[in-house]
């Protein structure tokens, strides 16, 4: 694959110009953190929809290649694509537009030196420029003419000013060709500098005497649309006023990040990632410059942290550092696990495209249902991380266990919590291998309910013939401590003709209670068959039932569960198109893990899609995402 999995919004900010230079170092990095602080809350609601895509940026240096670098104090505009009505590719710079309502940027003398000489050479003028050096009282410039074939050495000195609102003049107070003063003979003569050199550039000029840029020709890509204010000289440098010469607000009013470019509006799309338009900060130190480049987005990407708002808006940390060698170990271990498990689903017919694959989780469902998984493969059509648990998922292998208390959440919360019920509080009772449920029953006789009984059911709770159910067929049934179901026996009355139970989830029929599990666990949709069930004694956390699942053959789902031993604890996802909140990247690999490795990875779907506001995503390689939960409390 192409695409970065998320290098995304870094390009939104190297939109206008920008990127960290190839000479910078991991100490240098760690050295330029913002102040730690969570600025999601400094940016604005991400409900307000801009049709175009805005840009303001502080203290960053924004660059298009290693030799043309741009520190920019403060910038305010927009982006447009230069074809109207389509997405802004950040990856196509000849294909994007920015026009700057206000800026305030600082040009070194190697960076003018260098764009004014590849409009030269493309335009294979005369005139080459070899060197630029500023100081506040002028410009002096160093190169070679070229006249009757031959190139001669001439200086050039001066004080630039602004001849309108996109060109600069420069002016020489002296003028030296081969070593000799010429500018006063010029002048005597009456010989226009204009006429010596033929120039046919349309970025750079001769004028009479003076030498003209015009700033908006000098850069080929991306088409940069401005009005000029003011040019001032410092030791190194051109400082370039555009626009209007009060900053307008930023999106953080008086309280900024030090150093920072945000952008929000439009759709963004750049190496594989594509932004919806929320707002998006990527911030970098109070004390230095933020750099980012389209020119080499990956160290920035790979060395930074995102942080996702429940309604879209992102917050990315620059320069966090590299991936730690443990956890890079981990991921390649993990990809050469995923790579295997999707070659053992393909030879199901109709595969979906997402595979999901849980080692060592817990998931709590809406209800605080918590199910144990230990293994489970499954595939899905989802590619949204947040609405994952809500999709139906087609499970080929899996174990999964419900402790007491989870057994009592799904009894009291999910199966018989509805109006009418005839069960309450089930307290259950895991044993080998019976099953013993004590609750309050309300039976009925000929549709009149009688009053709220105490009764204790005991039996094994087994797997149906169809193997969608969970079938519980009591052995004994006693209520004030007697024996009844021998009396209800001899009668000839099952417990369907005292107890009506027909819901989707759950139904009493004659005296076994079926459990359709796969509908029972919401927000969970699952597509599996149950395949056996036991009970343990012995677990940290008690007694426990475990139920293993799948669609698998036998032979092939035993190769799965000796794959899963090699794959990291969490949960995996190999998907087409990744899509947390705000963005989405082209195919990735997904980890979701525990920010501490040492606890399991708990998941509580009944918080999602905001749970992953309390994430921490990183793209460590291209095709990658990590997403890292805070610790359980």
């Amino acid at each position: 694959m192409q695409h970065q999995p998320v290098r995304l919004l870094f390009l939104l900010l190297a939109l206008a110009l920008g990127g960290p230079t190839a000479a910078s170092t991991d100490s240098t990095a760690r050295n330029a953190l913002e102040t730690v602080q969570d600025w999601r809350q400094a940016m604005p609601p991400g409900n307000s929809a801009l049709k175009q895509a805005m840009v303001q940026a502080r203290k960053s240096r924004l660059g298009l290649s290693p030799e043309l670098q741009f520190d920019l104090e403060e910038l305010h505009g927009t982006l447009q694509p230069v074809q109207a009505d389509t997405p802004i590719s950040l990856e196509n710079t000849s294909a994007l537009g920015v026009q700057i309502s206000h800026a305030r940027l600082k040009i070194s003398d190697a960076v003018l030196q260098t764009l004014v000489q590849a409009e030269l050479n493309a335009s294979n003028a005369p005139l080459r420029i070899k060197q630029v050096q500023t100081k506040p009282d002028g410009v002096l410039i160093k190169g070679d003419i070229r006249r009757l074939g031959l190139w001669i050495p001439f200086e050039m000195e001066g004080a630039p000013s602004v001849l309108n609102n996109k060109e600069i003049g420069l002016t020489p107070s002296r003028l030296k060709v081969a070593g000799i003063p010429v500018y006063k003979a010029l002048l005597a003569t009456n010989i226009q500098l204009q006429a010596l050199i033929d120039m046919k550039s349309k970025a750079v000029r001769l004028q009479g005497q003076a030498m003209v840029l015009r700033l908006d020709s000098l850069l080929q890509a991306p088409k940069i649309s401005f009005e000029l204010s003011k040019v001032e000289l410092a030791q190194g440098e051109v400082k370039v006023l555009l626009g209007a010469s009060n900053s307008p607000p930023f999106f953080c009013g008086a309280q900024c990040p030090g150093s920072f470019v945000y952008t929000a509006g439009g759709e963004l799309r750049a190496a594989g990632m594509v932004l919806s338009g929320k707002p998006t900060l990527i911030t970098g130190t109070p004390s230095s410059t933020l750099p980012v480049g389209l020119h080499q987005l990956d160290p920035l990407i790979q060395t930074s942290t995102m942080q996702l708002r429940a309604d879209g808006a992102i917050w990315i940390s620059a320069q966090e550092g590299p991936l730690g060698e443990d956890e890079a170990a981990l991921l390649a271990k993990g990809d050469q696990a995923m790579k295997r498990l999707k070659q053992q689903l393909e030879t199901y017919a109709q595969q979906q495209p997402v595979t999901l694959a849980v080692h060592e989780a817990t998931l709590l469902s809406n209800e605080g249902i918590e199910l144990r998984v230990e293994k489970l493969l499954a595939s899905t059509h989802a590619t949204d991380l947040g609405q994952l648990p809500t999709a139906p998922q087609t499970v080929h292998t899996g174990e999964i266990s419900l402790g007491e208390k989870a057994l009592n959440t799904l009894m009291n919360e999910a199966l018989f919590n509805y109006e009418g019920s005839p069960i309450r509080r089930v307290n259950s009772r895991i044993g080998s291998p019976l099953l013993e449920l004590a609750l309050q029953v309300r039976p009925e006789i000929l549709g009149i309910p009688l009053i709220w009984l105490p009764a204790t059911l005991s039996g094994e709770l087994q797997v149906s013939d169809d193997q969608l159910h969970l079938e519980f067929t009591p052995t004994q049934v006693r209520m004030f401590g007697l024996p009844v179901l021998p009396l209800l026996n001899f009668l000839g009355l099952p417990l369907d003709s005292l107890i009506k139970i027909d819901q989707q989830t759950i139904k009493l029929t004659g005296n076994t209670l079926r459990i359709a599990l796969n509908n029972a666990l919401p927000p969970l949709q699952l597509n599996t068959r149950l395949l056996a069930i036991k009970t343990g004694g012995s677990s940290p956390w008690g007694p426990f039932l475990q139920v293993s699942v799948g669609l698998q053959a036998e032979d092939a789902r035993l190769e799965t569960q000796s794959l899963m031993e090699q794959l990291p604890k969490g949960l995996w996802m190999n998907t087409p198109e990744f899509t947390a909140l705000g963005m989405r990247t082209g195919p990735t690999l997904g980890h979701v893990y525990n920010a501490r490795r040492d606890e399991r990875l708990v998941i509580d779907l009944a918080q999602y899609p905001d749970l992953l506001s309390a994430a921490t995503i990183r793209l460590p390689e291209r095709e990658r995402v990590w997403v890292s939960m805070p610790p359980q409390r």
